[in-house]
This record gives structure tokens, sequence and C-alpha cells, in this order.
């Protein structure tokens, strides 16, 4: 991959404007629907326990909810280093602290979890919207697309989710597409830092590990693949020490069964939406087209490995086995199955590996109305908001 410095300039615009963007919805969203309590992107459930050294914050609280994975990361971010007691209000600290990177860095950010905690945690996720915006631009560019298309890494379901709950799999999805440039590139340095930082985000970054150590093993350049094999070491070492700090949590739950056993499941089980009828059958049927996307997604990855038969194509199955052993619950929870699929649909979209360069397009067209569905009564808030 090449670019000029000319073309980089322009895709660096369109990532600026992609963050515009994101940033202008976060805005509206919070004025409208939380009443300017930014706190609210947290989404922080009433049945869980709020640490009592919050109650100044004035966390914006959603009533009858166990609310969403946002408000365990928002509790790391003042306590990274278990200083503070807070693990204990984590429904599986050894499992949301291994995740530390997004957390950490807004800790940093606002000075040891300061007054300027909660900008700088959505500065740290707009960010991960630029440097993605940014690489998946310069990708598209380098296969004759025009920069603009960019602006579809907000289309991203992973993306979309974590400007609406700040999780982490927004950020992860990023560095999918900066591995894919750097990658391309022969960036050394570059693809060292993202490597290292990918499964401090989330524990499924080490799959990128695995996709630049095993062509360099394959190819017996073994230095190379020691190298990359080394940036999994401080993410490895802190699942260590988070270890070593929560004896006696609560036990990881497991996310995995048989492949496709958890689909199978879903076919028995019907979300109980609070909706009146007709809004229910809309969402039960874009339930069912989200996930033909995700499976069209798991089908490409397959299918590159069947087409190509190399250490890269492996990688892409093997998220998306990984994908297909979700237990039962990640398939009726609409923002669970499109948010972890985002990566690998990203690494089809940025990459070489895709059969049909329509088909993740196709699998993204078939996520996002049940994404925006999700985000239909905030929407409505935004919109009387603006009309008064």
């Amino acid at each position: 991959m090449s670019a000029t410095a000319s073309s980089r300039r322009v895709c660096l615009a369109w990532a600026a404007a992609a963050t515009a963007f994101a940033l202008a919805g976060q805005f509206l969203t919070v004025r409208f629907n939380y009443h300017g309590n930014w706190t609210g992107l947290f989404c922080t459930g009433s049945r869980l326990p709020v640490p009592p050294a919050l109650s100044h914050e004035r966390i914006h609280v959603f009533a009858d909810s166990s609310g969403y994975d946002g408000q365990f990361y928002h509790y790391i971010a003042h306590d990274p280093f278990f200083n503070r007691g807070f693990a204990s209000y984590i429904d599986a600290p050894r499992l949301r602290y291994r995740r530390i990177l997004v957390p950490f860095l807004a800790w940093l950010l606002s000075g040891g979890g300061g007054a300027w905690l909660h900008a700088a945690y959505v500065g740290v996720n707009l960010a991960f919207v630029f440097l993605g915006s940014y690489w998946l631009a310069c990708c598209l560019a380098h296969r004759g697309l025009h920069p603009a298309w960019g602006l579809s890494f907000l289309a991203i379901p992973g993306v979309i989710i974590s400007l609406d709950r700040l999780v982490l799999d927004g950020p992860l999805t990023a560095l999918a597409a900066g591995f894919v440039w750097y990658a391309g590139l022969g960036k050394r340095g570059p693809l060292l830092a993202v490597l290292t930082a990918a499964p401090l985000v989330r524990e499924t970054g080490l799959l990128l590990t695995a996709a630049a150590t095993l062509p360099a093993a394959w190819a017996r350049r073994w230095r190379q693949a020691l190298l990359y094999a080394i940036t999994a070491c401080p993410a490895l070492a802190w699942y260590a020490w988070v270890h070593s700090r929560t004896v006696g949590s609560p036990p990881i739950p497991q996310p995995l069964t048989l492949p496709l056993a958890g689909l199978f499941e879903r076919i028995f089980q019907s979300p109980d939406y609070p909706f009146p009828t007709p809004v229910s059958v809309l969402a039960a049927t874009l339930d069912w087209i989200a996930i033909a996307g995700v499976l069209l997604t798991l089908a490409l990855a397959v299918g590159a490995l069947l087409r190509r038969h190399d250490p890269p194509a492996a990688v892409l199955a093997s998220y998306a086995l990984l994908i297909a052993a979700l237990r039962v619950h990640f398939w009726i929870d609409a923002y669970s199955h499109t948010r972890l699929i985002s990566p690998l649909l990203v690494l089809l979209l940025a990459g070489e590996a895709a059969i049909d360069r329509r088909g993740p397009w196709l699998a993204l067209c078939l996520m996002l109305p049940r994404v925006g569905l999700q985000l239909g009564s905030q929407a409505l808030g935004v919109l009387r908001g603006l009309v008064g």
C-alpha cells in the first residue's frame, strides 16, 4: 500500500469530519435526552449500585434497568489500579479490568481521575473514531475509492454502539483498520503500536497479534514473528496482575459454546420487547436481518480461507469461528453480536481477503437497520428538542 502526502491530507480531513459528526451526535442526544448530563452515555442502570464515592457526579441513572457495559468501564477509569474498591461494583472485575486501555487513557488525561474524567473518556473514544476513520479512508483510497468513504467508519455497528454507550468495540474496530493499513505499508513501528494496544482494549485484539505473527512465521521470518508475538506481552502481564488482584471475585462468564449452537437456541427464544405490537414485530424482523448480516460476514471470512489457504485468511476464519460459538444471549441482544463482529467486518472491508468486494458492504447494510431502530427513541428525543 502507498499513499501520497496529498491523499493522506485528504484522508485526515475526512477523518476530522467523521469525528465532528460523531461529537455532534453525542452532543445532541446528551442535550435533549440526558438533560445535558454526559454521564448518560455510560448507560448506568438503577438495578446495580453506584459507588458512593461517585455520588457527587450526579450520574444519569436509567430507571428499572441493568444498564450496559460502559458503566463498568466508567468505574474502572476512576480506579484503574484497584485502589478505591470500585471492583466490587463491577459485574465481572476479572474480565472488565483486562480491558484497561481506554479507561486508563481517560484516567491519565484527567490527571488521575479528576474532574475532567468524563470529558477525557469521551475524548479518547472520539480519538479512536478519528484514527479509525483515517485508517479506513486510507485503505479504501488505496483500493480506488474516494477518501470520503472513510465516513463509513461511523456506520460500523461497533462504532455506533461505542458512541451511544461508551463501550470498547469502536476503539478495537479502529485498531483493526490501523492493522490493515500499517501491515500493508510495512511500517513496523506503527504496526507494533497497534498490536500492543489491541489486546489491552479487548482480549480479541490478540487475533490481530496472530494475524501479524503467523504470516511471518509461515515465511520463516522468525525474528519478525518473535517481534510481533512480543507485543502481546504487556497485555498478558496485565491480565496476570488483574488475576492476582481479583482472587475470590465472581468467575468470568463463559461466553462460548459449540459453533452455531447459540444461534440455534435463538430460533426458539424471542426477546420480550416492551413496545407496541407493530414495533415489536418490526424489531423481531430486523433482528433476523441483522443476524443474516452477521452470518454473511462469517461466510465471507471462511470463504477467504477456502480461497487463499494462508495465515491471514486463517485468522479471519478463526475470528468467524469465535463469533459463531457465542452463547444464545449474545444473539438475543441486537447490540451484542453486531458490535462483536465489527472488527472482523472492518478487516474484510479494508483488507484484501474478501471474495466479493460487495459482500462486506451488504453485510453492513443488513445490520444497520436494527441498530438504527435501537436508537429510534433517542432520535425522536433529539427531533422533539430541535423543533420545540
